[in-house]
């Protein structure tokens, strides 16, 4: 079984200044757009998923799945509601319409198949604490006042696994920012979900960082086991590692696709960079 194309199939040529957003929406929605096959053994579906905050609808009417092994990247501009659908998926906050499934199951009963990396790291520099035990407390579910020999030997292997085994013991107030990330990246891995959510990653990351954290995302891709949501405003990144592209715009799903199809596209604008041929973004990392 085979992707499923949709969409005009036209060609992907550099389109005019746009006189309306609604024009330039209309436009991308138009474009040729390749779905995974559906009948797939799928690891999320979103369907049909709105939400409501304070009033005000943040994701609307939102609909897309991710196959076993697939990589996307969910891409869009600040605001876009990235963030408020990576929240339904990860089964903390509530769908207002709706349903996310994940192996079939809702959010809430599935955390142990999610692993998530985030862009921000809620510990104190001043806690004492080590790669060892941050990584241990995944899999536990709370915080080790003593790892043991099989716990350690299980965080070890995780952690040689992202190039980062030298970082076992050492305390998490020292570690450089791709360090960091390696750590956090290993907490996500250790429980061996079916699906990893990586929120900007190379967020605070110097150049080698990002270049070594990309190397780590494109080996993830490669996996038939693991699939994997890369959220990020990097186009070296999605050039590099994307399978298949999400594009949410003003809360809408405005592109589901390939990422020849989608990337460089002026009606994406977070896509969308002078001219289509991608390959330098491959380069830029």
């Amino acid at each position: 079984m085979s992707d499923v194309p949709v969409g005009g199939g036209e060609p992907q040529a550099p389109t005019p200044a746009w006189a309306t957003s609604l024009e330039r929406r209309e436009h991308a929605q138009k474009l040729k757009q390749t779905r995974p096959d559906p009948g797939a053994p799928r690891v999320l579906d979103v369907d049909h998923v709105s939400i409501e905050r304070g009033g005000k609808l943040i994701v609307d009417d939102v609909s897309f799945f991710i196959p076993k092994g697939e990589f996307v990247c969910l891409c869009g501009p600040n605001g876009a509601g990235k963030s408020t659908l990576l929240k339904a998926v990860m089964g903390l906050l509530e769908p207002t319409r709706g349903k996310v499934r994940i192996g079939g199951e809702p959010p809430e009963r599935a955390r142990h198949k999610v692993g998530y990396v985030p862009q921000r790291k809620s510990y104190s520099m001043d806690f004492p604490a080590r790669s060892v035990e941050l990584i241990t407390a995944a899999v536990r579910g709370r915080w080790p006042a003593h790892v043991k020999p099989e716990e350690r030997e299980r965080a070890r292997a995780v952690l040689a696994k992202v190039g980062g085994e030298k970082l076992l013991d050492k305390p998490l107030a020292g570690l450089s920012g791709g360090e960091t990330q390696r750590v956090f990246l290993a907490r996500a891995l250790v429980t061996e979900p079916a699906l990893v959510i990586l929120d900007e990653p190379t967020a605070g990351v110097d150049v080698s960082g990002r270049a070594e954290l990309l190397r780590l995302m494109v080996e993830i891709s490669r996996s038939d086991e693991l699939a994997a949501i890369l959220v990020t405003h990097n186009l070296g990144a999605v050039a590099h590692t994307a399978e298949r592209i999400v594009y949410l715009e003003a809360g809408r799903l405005l592109g589901w696709g390939l990422p020849d199809e989608l990337l460089g596209q002026s009606s994406l604008t977070a896509l969308a960079f002078a001219g289509t041929d991608h390959a330098r973004h491959r380069d830029e990392e």
